[in-house]
């Protein structure tokens, strides 16, 4: 289990997150074919999740890569929407230093 507090960006494996102020953000990697995440803040919470198959979600997200292919945010009612996608960052607009530290 991993936890980020913000404000910072967060990287998963194939997409990069800005957390703002106040908000928490765990990662879940269970050494399976996915990972997931729980993001929360004073609003609310909402799951992420990164892999190839996800269940149906509020929002899905293609990455263009072969793994993981998807990440689905999964809403609270109560606190996030789905503007929380334009949050989730993709392809080339994954910040340099999430693959620096991904190689190590």
């Amino acid at each position: 289990m991993t936890r980020f507090v913000g404000p910072g960006v967060v990287c998963g494996i194939g997409f990069a997150l800005a957390l703002q102020a106040e908000e928490r953000f765990t990662g879940f990697d269970r050494m399976m074919d996915f990972v997931t995440y729980r993001m929360e803040s004073p609003a609310g919470s909402a799951i992420v999740y990164e892999g190839n198959a996800p269940q149906e979600a509020d929002v899905l997200i293609k990455t263009g890569r072969e793994f993981p292919s998807m990440v689905a945010l999964h809403l609270d009612a109560g606190g996030y929407d789905k503007s929380l996608a334009d949050r989730i960052l993709i392809k080339d607009e994954i910040p340099r230093a999430c693959a620096a530290a991904k190689s190590g």
